[in-house]
């Protein structure tokens, strides 16, 4: 039974398989499913770092520069600076559009809005004087008529041209009521095959330009983009279903209207959700977005100033797609994208299109969530398993080796394959599960050596206080003696730590003065036992013998602390050699064996000097009864700055109380 308690105990300690290794391998496992839950979670921090090691990857793909398509016609600076203030009369952007068509243009897009009347048109103008009453002029039009809004009609009817609108998601939108819905290109057809779902919110309604415009053009599209939760603009819908029917974003419709193919479809492919338009297969996210894969350099821009002084080469924009948006600085919206630098909302229009056009996709595959979790796992569960036994060294390359690959492999695929995982959880938890069990490993192991320590520590005031007895025993008188001088020592030690003079002594310094103070008299075994145990007084040569076991034991432990190697490093045995030397010095130079006076007096010597009488006075001997202890407080107080330093013996009468309990408890047995 006694075997089986014990190998109980050797299991359920730290140095034991389940005290170690399994807390190891349980913390790894806690730590891996912990994470696990965190990513199912997906708080907001999480999701900010996922975004920006998306960034980080993505501008590490080599992408081509963009094509030919489409070509951005901005109303820069130039332009404003020529013709004028922003908003332009709708007849000038009429002479634009005329223009564009004139070189050839495929399709025109419009990236701005028109909700109301053009207020430079001459019957607005007039009607807003009638409004105000500023004159009663002669001439009047019809209600609502806007000239300008009609000669960009006019421009919008002559050739493919599409408009841009904007979808409202709050419940303050714009009514729409009575109005057509947007207009989709000619021919579209969307078929929704089985098993496409997405997650979309419900447009509540729209922001779109006058009906004359709008039934002038040859379609719509939306200009929705929704940036991430960092603020960056990474994906955008290509479709938003309202009422049931699908309409394309403004760069789709763009592109169906460019194209005699208008069929779409879209469908849930092996867990991935597809647009499939012109044989091409198009990848969108839960949500229906795509993310886009940006461009380094910006689209071909030409000004509207070149276009309207017919600066351009005729044939230009022959059959080229053309963008025309207000690029100058203040007008038009700005996006930040992982590339770090923003750009308008036109250019993102033309990076879709350019994408969709050169078949270049980010991808985020419908199992990429899944893959992720599992290399969570996987990683968590190898890292703990490898890491529960490997050495530090080991476990650092492991957990680098494992954090790189998990990088350097999402990276690879993203610049190759433009397939987007994650690395981040999978990195976070090596480096997780790798730190904390190394910590814990780090604690184990200094556990297991403080207690072989304490061990050592142990056996060694074992073999002191053994050397200590084995030297005492041949004094039947001094039985405890080595107990009750040693925490004399101490004693007197803490107490002159409080004063200034000796605030230098720690608690390491004191612990080692008390444990010194046991071989203080281990010279006494040189000592024939004829004068160490006779009973009465001893001769004046017996006494010059006795005097000398300060010698015989200052010589013993001289000899081991040499043999060391480290001399400087023993302070345990230097405080016991000054200790055992000194012990019987005076402080005015009357004490043996070199007649110290003092401070050349070693400050160990000094406080055994207290230590030792005061025990020999206060104890019975066969030659001699004990002192009281008001006694033998009077006699050291009595031979301060004599026989022993003053400040040694103030430090005693602060403490003596505390002497005689220890005298009382570590009495000798009386026979």
């Amino acid at each position: 039974m006694v075997d089986i308690a014990n190998r109980l105990k050797t299991i359920a300690s730290s140095d034991g398989w389940l005290g170690g290794k399994l807390a190891i391998l349980l913390t790894g496992f806690a730590l891996t499913a912990m994470i696990t839950i965190i990513s199912l979670l997906q708080p907001s921090l999480l999701q900010k770092a996922d975004l920006f090691v998306y960034d980080q990857l993505l501008t590490s793909r080599a992408v081509p520069a963009p094509s030919a398509d489409p070509v951005l016609v901005a109303i820069d600076e130039a332009s404003l600076a020529a013709f004028g203030q922003w908003p332009w009369p709708r007849y000038r952007l009429a002479m634009l559009i005329e223009h564009l068509q004139a070189q050839g243009a495929k399709v025109v897009a419009l990236d701005f809005l028109m909700p109301e009347p053009d207020r430079t048109s001459p019957e607005v103008i007039r009607q807003e004087r009638r409004r105000d009453r500023i004159d009663n002029p002669v001439l009047s039009a019809a209600n609502g008529a806007d000239s300008n809004s009609q000669r960009l009609a006019e421009a919008l009817a002559n050739g493919p041209t599409i408009l841009g609108y904007f979808l409202k998601f709050e419940n303050t939108a714009t009514s729409t009521t009575g109005r057509a819905p947007p207009k989709v290109p000619d021919g579209m057809v969307t078929t929704r095959l089985a098993g496409y779902r997405v997650q979309q919110a419900t447009p509540s309604g729209q922001l779109r330009s006058l009906p004359a415009l709008t039934g002038a053009a040859s379609a719509e599209g939306f200009t929705n983009a929704q940036e991430d939760i960092d603020g960056t603009l990474r994906r955008v819908p290509l479709l938003l279903t309202v009422d049931g029917k699908e309409y394309p974003s403004l760069a789709l419709a763009t592109l169906l209207a460019a194209s005699s193919e208008r069929h779409i479809q879209i469908a849930d492919e092996a867990g991935e959700n597809i647009l499939r338009w012109d044989h091409r297969r198009i990848p969108l996210d839960a949500s229906g977005n795509l993310l886009i894969d940006f461009r380094r350099s910006p689209p071909l821009t030409i000004s509207a100033l070149e276009i309207l002084q017919g600066k351009l080469p005729p044939d230009s924009l022959r059959n080229r797609i053309v963008l025309l948006g207000a690029l100058a600085t203040g007008l038009g919206d700005l996006h930040r994208t992982p590339l770090g630098k923003p750009i308008s909302g036109l250019a993102v229009h033309a990076t879709i299109i350019d994408n969709i056009l050169a078949n270049s996709f980010v991808l985020r595959p419908g199992w990429a969530r899944g893959a992720e979790l599992a290399l969570v796992l996987l990683t968590g569960l190898l890292a703990t398993i490898l890491l529960s036994s490997a050495g530090f060294l080991v476990s650092s390359l492991l957990v680098t080796a494992g954090t790189l690959g998990c990088y350097v492999a999402s990276r690879t695929l993203m610049v190759s394959q433009g397939i987007h995982l994650s690395p981040l959880l999978p990195m976070l938890t090596l480096l997780l599960v790798g730190s904390v069990l190394s910590l814990l490993k780090y604690g184990i192991e200094a556990r297991k050596l403080r207690l072989r320590t304490q061990d050592l520590l142990n056996a060694q005031d074992e073999i002191i206080v053994s050397m200590s007895v084995l030297a005492e025993a041949r004094d039947k008188e001094t039985g405890g003696h080595i107990r009750r001088t040693q925490r004399y020592v101490e004693i007197l030690a803490s107490q002159l730590a409080t004063t200034p003079r000796y605030a230098h002594l720690t608690r390491f310094d004191i612990e080692l003065l008390g444990k010194s103070a046991p071989l203080h008299d281990i010279g006494k075994i040189g000592i024939p036992d004829a004068i160490l145990q006779k009973p009465g007084k001893l001769t004046e040569a017996e006494y010059t013998t006795m005097q000398s076991h300060t010698l015989i034991g200052s010589e013993a432990l001289t000899q081991i602390v040499s043999a060391s190697g480290h001399p400087e490093k023993q302070y345990f045995l230097n405080y016991a050699r000054q200790m055992t030397e000194s012990h019987h010095e005076h402080w005015n130079g009357g004490g043996y064996p070199h007649h110290l006076r003092g401070e050349e007096i070693p400050l160990p010597g000094r406080l055994m000097a207290l230590a030792d009488v005061y025990d020999a006075l206060i104890s019975q001997r066969v030659y001699k009864k004990p002192y009281t202890h008001a006694e033998v407080c009077r006699f050291i107080t009595e031979k301060s700055g004599t026989q022993f330093d003053p400040e040694i013996v103030a430090a005693f009468m602060a403490r003596n109380e505390e002497f005689l309990k220890v005298a009382e408890v570590f009495a000798d047995p009386l026979e």
